[in-house]
C-alpha cells in the first residue's frame, strides 16, 4: 500500500508533491496537538481530583476535631453532674459548648465536598448544638449576665439535674453520629 502511495507521489508534479507533503505534515501535527491536549486534560483532571480529595480530608479533619471537643464537653458535663450532683434547692451552671466553635462557619462553603449523608449528619449536629442554650433556658434555666465577654452560661435549678444529664447525653449521641460519619475521611 505504501509503495503505491510513493509511486503515485513520485509521478506528481513538484508543486503537487509539496502540497501533499504540507497536508500530511499538518495532519500529523494536528493529531499530535490533539493527543497532547487530551493528555494535558487528563493530567489536569487527576490533579484537580487529588486537590479536591485533599481539601475534603482537611475539612473532615477540622470538623472532626471541633466536634470531638464538643462531644467531650457534653459527655464531661453529664459525667460531672452524675458524679457530683449539686445541692438540693440550689442551682448549677452549664457552660455553652459552642462558645469556641468557629470551624463549622469557616468550612460551611465547602461542606458540599463531603458526601450527602455525612453532610446531613454534621449539619444536624450543629443545628442541635446551635439550639443548646435556647433549649436549656426553655427548660427553666436563665442566662447569667455576669460572665466575661464571649462566655455564656446557663444557671439551672437542681430540680433539672436529671434532665440536664439526659439532655447532654442525647446531644453527645448526635455529635457522635456526625463524628462516625466523618471518620472514613480521616484516613
Amino acid at each position: 500500500m505504501w509503495k503505491c502511495f510513493w509511486d503515485w507521489l513520485a509521478t506528481l508534479p513538484q508543486g503537487s508533491a509539496s502540497f501533499v507533503g504540507t497536508v500530511t505534515g499538518s495532519a500529523l501535527g494536528l493529531v499530535a496537538l490533539l493527543l497532547g491536549a487530551l493528555y494535558n486534560a487528563r493530567l489536569n483532571r487527576r490533579r484537580d481530583d487529588r486537590l479536591r480529595k485533599h481539601e475534603r480530608q482537611i475539612i473532615a479533619v477540622a470538623l472532626h476535631a471541633e466536634l470531638s471537643s464538643i462531644e467531650n464537653s457534653l459527655v464531661g458535663n453529664a459525667h460531672d453532674l452524675t458524679e457530683k450532683p449539686p445541692d438540693v434547692g440550689g442551682s448549677f451552671l452549664v457552660p455553652d459548648v459552642m462558645h469556641s466553635s468557629h470551624v463549622f462557619q469557616e468550612t460551611l462553603p465547602k461542606i458540599g465536598l463531603l458526601d450527602p449523608v455525612t453532610t446531613r449528619k454534621v449539619i444536624d449536629a450543629y443545628i442541635l448544638l446551635g439550639q443548646y442554650l435556647q433549649d436549656l433556658t426553655l427548660a427553666g434555666g436563665r442566662m447569667r449576665q455576669d460572665m466575661p465577654s464571649g462566655r455564656r452560661v446557663v444557671e439551672l435549678p437542681t430540680a433539672l439535674v436529671s434532665f440536664s444529664i439526659e439532655y447532654h447525653r442525647r446531644r453527645a449521641g448526635v455529635v457522635k453520629e456526625a463524628l462516625d460519619a466523618l471518620s472514613p475521611y480521616l484516613k
